[in-house]
């Protein structure tokens, strides 16, 4: 029986289309129009990011824990195509209910594909 070649450069991948929030100045002006990426599926470190926001304690929120979403979304973020580095200084200006709704919206993406990955 012949064994069939597996490689793994041919797999078909899909990604999460993103635009990051454009940069504003104090009025409001907008000073640098927002980059647009496309998100892959978790990696290690996406992992690593989430175990350590499971780890924090929901009845009593730290100072800690709110940089824990934030170091979340920016590795979230940052495992893009287009290897564009998103750091938690680049989502700073993102408010608490931003993370979330983007956070929800990645974990709905990640949710779609595991239950239908063709």
């Amino acid at each position: 029986m012949a064994v069939k070649e597996f490689n793994c450069n041919k797999l078909k991948r899909t990604f999460w289309p993103f635009t990051l929030k454009d940069k504003t100045d104090e009025a409001g002006n907008v000073t640098e129009k927002g980059k647009k990426i496309l998100v892959r599926m978790p990696q290690k470190h996406v992992f690593e990011a989430i175990k350590d926001l499971e780890d924090t304690d929901e009845g009593n929120p730290t100072i800690e824990d709110t940089e824990s979403i934030y170091r979340l979304l920016a590795a979230v973020l940052s495992n893009n195509m287009g290897k564009v580095p998103v750091t938690a200084e680049d989502v700073e200006d993102y408010d608490i209910e931003e993370c979330t709704a983007i956070l929800e919206a990645y974990m709905k993406f990640v949710d779609e594909l595991k239950a239908n990955p063709n």
